[in-house]
């Protein structure tokens, strides 16, 4: 009997996200100056939430791969490829596997942690089924102990964050965090077994395979620096969370396709808004699919995301490792630097590169307002939101805090609010142009 309401429940809650992920997409679709490229990336998303096929898009007739999970943009994903395995970022967006998870965590936890455990304890979506491990790094005591709670459905990795970047100690103890993570997959994999570890060449090629990627990444990136956009926010952003579920090269390939039909468009069209529409920079806790309200609720209401500092989103991509040679030890330690030192999460103290990072970005994307997305719940991103706004006002740059959670209930009171900060954006910027 019990297992016959777990299997109902299961089905109840897929059915859940597949509608909700279905609208999201359909109305990403419905936009009749979509680029043609951005189709790939629609339906990879569609093959995950809505249909329930990862499997088959990822795996590709290679059962003997493990599949790995990861929870942060902190794990290495180039050692997991030179182990042979397949990593998958899961990071929860999910209203409907929040109200799961609302049953096994504290009230005031955050939705990000919420439909992380909501979704690994009914193995849905398909990526959370496959998994044979999970990595969770401690970037926040949210995580640390969801990493305790993920242990009942799944064996975890815990990868212990140094909070202090700019201590050589905490470099040291990094550097042994990634060697120990090397040993982890080396056994978990069977490469150990065989007596043979991940090569040098393995891992210079995974490296360079995820430089491909980066690459393109950054194309994008520069691509919506244009005083004319050619890509709505919204859909960026849908193409780099793509990158969670999808292999590298096919990724990279269809990224490459999207951006060359980007540039071409840049030089005659069309154009997704008019020059003055006001520019938004989406600063705070990520966007995870499907989980769109904030991204399309800027848009709807007139402005154009230009740019998110989130690590689902251009902080994803933004850095690749640096290597002088390609020995096992300068590779290692290129990977270490790569995945702690340009990292600006709030969970680092103090983080001063954060601060600079989102001064950068507000003057290459020319931002005229931003928007800091408060998931309820995380302290570290509410916390950072008073030195935010005291720089921003040093450039007259306006700052909207939205805290909001999973709920779709209240996305009439964030409209509301939204919109009166763009006609303030717009009204401002008018004013500008007169003068």
């Amino acid at each position: 009997m019990k297992n016959a309401q777990l299997k109902k429940r299961q089905d109840r809650f897929a059915r859940g996200i597949a509608r909700s992920s279905e609208m999201v997409l359909a109305e990403l679709e419905d936009c009749p100056d979509r680029p043609r490229n951005l189709d790939y990336f629609i339906r990879t998303m569609r093959d995950v939430f809505v249909e329930d096929q990862w499997d088959k898009r990822l795996k590709q007739g290679d059962e003997e791969k493990k599949i790995i999970g990861t929870y942060c943009m902190m794990v290495p994903e180039e050692l997991i490829y030179a182990a042979g395995a397949i990593p998958v970022r899961l990071s929860g967006g999910s209203y409907e596997a929040s109200c799961v998870g609302d049953e096994q965590v504290p009230r005031d936890t955050c939705p990000v942690v919420k439909a992380s455990l909501g979704s690994a304890s009914l193995n849905s979506p398909s990526p959370y089924e496959m998994c044979d491990v999970v990595i969770v790094p401690t970037t926040c005591d949210a995580k640390r102990k969801m990493g305790e709670e993920l242990s009942r459905f799944n064996e975890v990795w815990m990868l212990e964050v140094p909070h202090i970047k700019e201590s050589e100690a905490s470099r040291r103890q990094w550097l042994q965090q990634i060697y120990g993570l090397k040993k982890s997959l080396e056994k978990y994999t069977g490469r150990k077994f065989f007596g043979k570890k991940i090569s040098r060449k393995a891992l210079d090629a995974s490296i360079k395979m995820i430089g491909f990627a980066q690459y393109q990444a950054r194309r994008l990136y520069e691509i919506r620096k244009s005083k004319k956009p050619v890509i709505f926010g919204r859909e960026a952003t849908l193409a780099i969370n793509a990158y969670c579920y999808d292999t590298v090269p096919e990724w990279t390939k269809a990224m490459a396709e999207l951006n060359d039909e980007l540039e071409e468009r840049s030089k005659n069209g069309p154009f997704v808004c008019r020059e003055h529409t006001p520019r938004i920079l989406l600063a705070g806790c990520p966007t995870a699919f499907p989980n769109w309200k904030i991204p399309s609720l800027i848009e709807e209401m007139g402005a154009v995301l230009v740019t998110d500092e989130s690590c689902l989103g251009d902080r994803y991509l933004y850095d690749p490792v640096g290597i002088t040679e390609s020995s096992m030890r300068d590779m290692m330690t290129g990977i270490a630097a790569r995945y702690l030192m340009p990292c600006v999460c709030p969970s680092f103290a103090p983080n001063e590169d954060r601060l600079f990072r989102l001064l950068q970005m507000a003057e290459d994307f020319s931002v005229d307002g931003i928007i800091y997305h408060v998931l309820k719940g995380c302290v570290i991103y509410d916390f950072e939101l008073f030195r935010v706004e005291k720089i921003m006002k040093e450039k007259n740059i306006p700052v909207l805090r939205i805290e909001t959670d999973y709920n779709p209930e209240d996305i009439e009171q964030l409209r509301t609010r939204i919109e009166a900060f763009i006609e303030m954006l717009a009204s401002k910027k008018k004013k500008t142009k007169e003068l």
